[in-house]
């Protein structure tokens, strides 16, 4: 019994095997341009097709009709005695339009393939002959077919593996024919012979003024070099002269071809990058779709100025918005469509690519390499000398779309701290921006900060050139809400962590506990590098701990309590490394003490005052001479005054008869008053008593006659 069921298995498991299904062949020509057709033969025997097919031939061939793509046209469907055969087509007229059909077919059948075809008919000193290769199948176009016949149930699912069980492929170029009936389920065909090469380096160092600096070099093993010198050494010859000078050296077994150009401009550095790559603009064909076709493209480009290049593989668009995060910076775009085609020099159809740039400028945006696959690059300014890597990939083609952020130098930045007895946060900062911005510069910048700053508390103080030096200063005031939310907004930078808490609050206290952290982010004016950078809290009193207080990550600084202020500083520091200062300390409110001692000075000054006016006063009386009221002599009806020194001496004239003042004023020599004649007649100033002219005291009250 065992025996007869091991043999039954053994026949169903040969007529499995033996089994052909159906059969597609792909018949793939065009010529020089492009243009031509994808033909899709699927036959099937009408032995297999009544095994599998539980349908008659006329009800499935009207079905294929109605589920059919626009993208694809159904050429015929026929049965003989043996087979019945379905013929279906792409006609395309050029490559981005077979890649456009190819994509509107796939995305109708649910397929998430994004479709690249690869076409490489190089002559070069490093690949000879026809590559060509695509990222999709004809069993993925013909899905279609597939699911109808499943989901209708033409098919059980048993069977389902043989609706497509063999794959071949025939490619034909301009007539002349490169592959025939080969078993392949996508087309990969490659006759070319090649020459490796290590790979390919951009340095791109984008200057201050804008300018550029390029130098691309290409290395050859010393044994691709030596089995053709003349052929290389020819043709690397033709990619430099026109912008740029290049220039053979040997480093590590290898031969290393270098082409550079210096304080270029925009232009000069796309003309030396497409001499280089031999994909000029002017052989660019089609739409924008990136093929082989399609040449490189540098564009650097200030924000400050409209765009008005464009190509077809793209567009440079400045935008009008503010980078908040970069207000003092140079911003550029920078665009390039870098295509290696020409240094393929493997099956794999891909160059090893490096890109490296200048560590001072800050890099964010995007590369994308041949496949579609897209890298994000995030780069923010360090110190060094020796540029940095920003990219490295593998493919023939990189599309490059960064933002650049060129810094300024910066010789000082100083940023003063005050908390308020109440809680409130005082900033003042004054940064120094040496050999940076011109005159224009400034003016544009000026006008920057007044429109962000336009709706903030933040004040603008000031922004003055000096020479090659621009000063500026900046001020706020809020409490530590208040502060996060006017710099988050008009920086764009978080204020996560800032917080302060003082356990006491009023001008009346006299201690206070303060535990602050300041999340203030200072990469608004550079994260590159500041000569001298100062950051103070004012006032703070003393730390609660020696490990109570934090600098900060600065390498080159460092954090300490001078007198009552908390203190960072350091030289040579790198603003991208910033984190968050930090201290607990306790400090005397002296608000009150001077409050009082205003109010006592206040106070003491009334009091000095008045006494000072009551001596005066006191003084005055003391300096008054009182003269007693006289009788008036109705016979002369004079008053004579006795010849002696009195100065300014005032006589009151009080008798009944006269209550009108008189006042006399008596200088060093004798002086008559009121035009009085001399009288041998002198009155007692003490009784009015009359007495002779010679007298010295008064006969009545016996007083002396003064």
């Amino acid at each position: 019994m065992k025996n007869k069921l091991k043999y039954l298995i053994c026949i169903l498991a040969f007529l499995l095997l033996t089994a052909c299904g159906g059969v597609v062949k792909t018949d793939m020509n065009f010529d020089d341009s492009f243009a031509g057709s994808r033909v899709m033969t699927y036959t099937i025997s009408n032995s297999d097709y009544t095994s599998y097919v539980q349908k008659d031939f006329a009800t499935v061939a009207a079905t294929l009709k109605s589920l059919c793509p626009e993208d694809i046209e159904i050429t015929s469907v026929t049965q003989d005695d043996s087979n019945i055969v379905a013929v279906f087509t792409i006609n395309f007229s050029s490559k981005d339009d077979y890649e456009k059909k190819v994509g509107n077919i796939l995305k109708a059948v649910g397929s998430d393939i994004e479709p690249k075809v690869t076409l490489l008919r190089s002559n070069t000193a490093f690949a000879k002959g026809v590559a060509f290769q695509e990222n999709f199948g004809t069993e993925d176009l013909l899905k279609w077919m597939r699911d109808g016949m499943m989901n209708n149930e033409y098919i059980t699912s048993s069977y389902e593996i043989y609706i497509f069980s063999t794959s071949q492929v025939s490619l034909s170029i301009s007539g002349e024919e490169y592959e025939k009936d080969a078993n392949m389920s996508i087309i990969d065909v490659n006759t070319t012979k090649y020459l490796p090469i290590n790979g390919i380096e951009f340095n791109t160092v984008i200057n201050k003024d804008g300018s550029i600096d390029r130098s691309i070099a290409i290395d050859i093993p010393n044994t691709s070099y030596d089995q053709a010198k003349d052929d290389i050494d020819k043709f690397m010859a033709e990619r430099s002269g026109e912008v740029g000078t290049g220039t053979w050296s040997e480093a590590n077994n290898s031969h290393i071809f270098t082409v550079e150009g210096k304080a270029l401009s925009a232009d000069d550095c796309k003309k030396m990058t497409e001499k280089f790559t031999g994909k000029s603009l002017d052989s660019t064909t089609g739409s924008a779709a990136k093929d082989t076709q399609v040449s490189e493209e540098t564009q650097v480009e200030s924000e400050s100025k409209e765009s008005t290049e464009e190509s077809t593989e793209s567009t440079s668009d400045t935008s009008d918005a503010v980078d908040k995060r970069h207000l003092f910076s140079k911003n550029y775009t920078l665009n390039e469509y870098i295509n290696l085609e020409d240094y393929i020099s493997n099956y794999n159809n891909a160059v090893s690519f490096d890109y490296y740039v200048n560590p001072e400028n800050n890099y964010e945006g995007t590369i994308t390499d041949g496949t579609g696959y897209s890298s994000t690059v995030l780069r923010s300014a360090m110190s060094g000398d020796a540029n940095t890597l920003l990219y490295s990939g593998y493919s023939s083609t990189f599309d490059i779309k960064l933002n650049v952020n060129i810094l300024p130098n910066v010789s000082k930045y100083k940023h003063i701290v005050e908390i308020t007895p109440t809680g409130k946060i005082k900033r003042d900062i004054t940064v120094v921006f040496s050999e940076s911005f011109n005159e224009d510069d400034v003016k544009s910048l000026e006008e920057k900060l007044k429109s962000v700053l336009s709706n903030s508390k933040i004040k603008l103080d000031k922004v003055s050139l000096n020479g090659k030096d621009l000063e500026v200063k900046i001020s706020s005031s809020g409490t530590i809400e208040e502060d996060a939310k006017m710099w988050e907004e008009t920086t764009g930078y978080t204020r996560s962590i800032s917080s302060l808490d003082v356990d006491k609050k009023g001008l009346f206290v006299t201690k206070q506990r303060i535990s602050f952290m300041d999340d203030f982010n200072p990469e608004i004016f550079t994260s590159g590098n500041v000569d001298s950078y100062e950051y103070i809290v004012k006032n703070v009193g003393k730390p609660v701990d020696k490990d109570l207080y934090l600098a900060g990550s600065f390498e080159n600084a460092e954090a300490k309590f001078k007198g009552n202020d908390f203190i960072v500083k350091g030289e040579n520091v790198m603003m991208s490394n910033y984190s968050s200062p930090f201290f607990v300390s306790v400090r005397t409110n002296f608000t009150i003490y001077i409050v009082f001692a205003a109010v006592a000075f206040v106070f003491i000054l009334i009091i000095a005052i008045l006494l000072l006016i009551l001596f005066n006063k006191s003084k005055k009386n003391k300096n008054n001479v009182v003269v007693a009221d006289a009788p008036v002599n109705t016979t002369s009806n004079t008053v004579s005054i006795k010849k002696y020194d009195v100065r300014e001496a005032v006589v009151a004239d009080k008798t009944p008869e006269n209550t009108q003042d008189t006042e006399v004023v008596s200088e060093e020599k004798e002086e008559y008053v009121s035009g009085a004649k001399p009288s041998d007649k002198v009155f007692c100033s003490n009784c009015g008593q009359e007495n002779n002219a010679g007298d010295k005291f008064c006969s009545s009250c016996g007083k002396e006659i003064l």
